[in-house]
């Protein structure tokens, strides 16, 4: 009796195991089939992503500005040099024309969808304009604040899908220790949050 019961018992056992794994088997087929069509549908977004910014590029060529994919969405990068002189926030004239191009190309490619106008400056404290702005935070936003205005007034945005941001130089993409990485973190950058 001792036996049969003891087998009785094991075969029971060996049967709801056998039953649970066969569930958690079906649970990770099932969480494998979400986690592929997750990565499909990632794959698709990049694709996407990666398309919209080559044709912005094409778009922009010769107007100084780059576009580049930041934290997965578009950025359109205006470097300071082209469109501010040096401790100044007034846009200089012959960057309107570049500008334009750029307010077009968003209001035309990317008409739903909330836009951040960033500024960045380097890590050097403001001299010459210390009376206006009382540091690079300052100038970072005013300068973000130009370019927005510029773009709803002149090309026309929707000023309710904008806002600014100032980070001054707490945003380096550069060493702020060559006059090349301070050349390049002087910039405001034109962030298409969402595109739809």
């Amino acid at each position: 009796m001792g036996f049969k019961f003891s087998f009785v018992r094991y075969l029971f056992l060996f049967v709801i195991i056998l039953s649970v794994g066969c569930s958690g088997l079906s649970g990770l087929r099932e969480e494998n089939l979400l986690l592929s069509k997750r990565i499909q549908e990632l794959e698709t977004e990049q694709y996407m992503l990666e398309s919209e910014r080559r044709s912005l590029e094409e778009m922009l060529q010769g107007t100084g500005a780059t576009v580049n994919v930041k934290d997965g969405k578009i950025a359109v990068t205006l470097p300071s040099s082209v469109f501010f002189n040096s401790g100044q926030a007034t846009l200089k004239k012959k960057a309107k024309s570049s500008l334009t191009k750029v307010g077009n190309a968003i209001k035309n490619d990317f008409p739903y969808g909330t836009i951040r106008v960033e500024g960045h400056t380097d890590s050097d404290p403001i001299k010459r304009t210390r009376s206006i702005y009382a540091s690079n935070w300052e100038l970072s936003a005013k300068r973000a604040a130009s370019v927005l205005h510029f773009l709803v007034g002149k090309c026309g945005l929707d000023s309710n899908r904008l806002y600014i941001a100032g980070f001054g130089e707490y945003q380096p993409i550069a060493s702020n220790n060559t006059k090349k990485g301070k050349k390049q973190n002087r910039r405001v950058e034109i962030v298409i949050l969402a595109s739809r």
